[in-house]
């Protein structure tokens, strides 16, 4: 098996030290891009009521948000942002979004196929615009910070596979306060959590994950009317109809209850994870290295 080392610097100065521990690393990394985008996202709410503009207004501050933290590994960390590059940016962004619409539309027709899911209108196609910048937003935010920061760190010091399950259950822990939440919801959400740890792993970037995570969340919400982790359900482009057990269409959390989509998303977990191996992207733990 071909496997990925992570070169570490030698650091000479006590505070270089202190800032290249995993910890501090995981949480001045989280602050230098969540503290601007949170400003960004107060002063949006200021400035204007219109919610789609306030909504183009965090999209923004995530955006900024980015740069802070490319500044803050340069100049603080000594290091430069590979998985914030640009290379390829266009190609993976796409194809996530496209995977991500493709594993909601399949879990939706699957749904619909045993009865519980059914079409019963349509929308202005207009409805559509704040769900996309909400749903970019949190895939910017939240991937970065699990998967661009918290992940990244964990693997680089305990390797691929205990930073795999370590930032899966945080992302699952995260949504135990939503309401609604099932003990499916939550193995569904871990196991989504897996899913894009993989995609993070296949190219190193960011760009594969967020996209796939703004799409899952933005095909449910904007283009099937289906509630989201538990928060409540808007009329998106196709008004919907759904009913059954909660084991088929996941109840009032969603279909991410479903356990038609926990079969898609480990699927599709298992297909990420064998082209990572394929590509030589698993990182041994420190101990391993070390021997």
């Amino acid at each position: 098996m071909t496997t990925t080392h992570i070169a570490q610097p030698m650091n000479t100065s006590l505070l270089q030290r202190f800032i290249q521990f995993p910890v501090t690393r995981v949480v001045m990394g989280i602050v230098s891009f969540l503290l601007p985008f949170l400003l960004i996202q107060a002063a949006a709410s200021k400035f204007t009521d219109d919610k789609l503009l306030v909504k183009v207004g965090q999209l923004i501050g995530a955006c900024v948000a980015y740069a802070c933290y490319h500044w803050y590994a340069l100049k603080v960390e000594k290091r430069k942002t590979p998985e914030l590059a640009l290379s390829g940016f266009l190609g993976e962004f796409s194809l996530g979004f496209a995977v991500g619409g493709i594993l909601v539309c399949m879990t939706v027709a699957t749904i619909a196929f045993l009865g519980g899911f059914q079409i019963v209108g349509t929308s202005p196609w207009s409805v559509i615009l704040i769900p996309l910048f909400t749903h970019l937003t949190v895939g910017l935010i939240e991937e970065m910070m699990l998967r661009g920061v918290f992940f990244r760190v964990v693997q680089q010091s305990l390797g691929s596979w205990l930073a795999l399950l370590a930032s899966a259950v945080l992302f699952g822990a995260m949504h135990l306060v939503n309401d609604n939440i099932s003990a499916l919801g939550f193995a569904n959400i871990t196991a989504a959590g897996l899913l894009l740890a993989a995609a993070f792993m296949v190219t190193g970037r960011l760009w594969l994950c967020v996209s796939m995570h703004a799409a899952w969340n933005f095909f449910q919400d904007g283009i099937f009317s289906a509630a989201v982790s538990g928060h409540e359900a808007r009329h998106g482009l196709f008004i919907s109809k759904i009913s059954g057990p909660d084991w088929l269409t996941g109840g009032a959390f969603g279909i991410e209850g479903s356990a038609i989509a926990f079969g898609i998303i480990v699927t599709a977990t298992i297909s990420l994870l064998m082209i990572a191996k394929q590509r030589g992207r698993i990182v041994l733990p420190y101990w391993k290295r070390a021997a």
